[in-house]
């Protein structure tokens, strides 16, 4: 399969086959100002009120959607088991008490591996 060209369409039209060039300079000084200016002031580039209450809304919500995908994976393992899959039954118990521990717990792993 070839490579894929965006055409300027009014020349296109006419006949004449022109690439659009995507890759000015122009474009490239925009993009890394904005880059930039994201790295370098995120309170006003990402409208950051000062609270964090947004981010904090955010995580609760991950919490609660883990929550419900970890009883999913507990039901669907009991599922499992019942139709005589025991040791794919043990797996998906496992990996999800696991991952579940890990997701409940993220924060005071952050904070410990801070204090290595």
């Amino acid at each position: 399969m070839g490579k894929s060209v965006a055409l300027n369409w009014n020349e296109f039209m006419v006949g004449r086959i022109v690439p659009v060039d995507r890759f000015n300079k122009l474009n490239t000084a925009r993009d890394m100002a904005s880059t930039t200016h994201i790295f370098l002031f995120p309170t006003a580039a990402l409208a950051n009120t000062g609270t964090d209450s947004s981010w904090q809304e955010i995580f609760n919500t991950v919490l609660e959607i883990s929550d419900w995908l970890c009883a999913g994976i507990i039901v669907f393992a009991g599922v499992t088991w019942m139709f005589a899959n025991r040791t794919k039954a043990l797996e998906l118990l496992m990996g999800g008490a696991s991952g579940y521990l890990i997701i409940r717990h993220a924060l005071d792993i952050r904070n410990w591996l801070k204090t290595l």
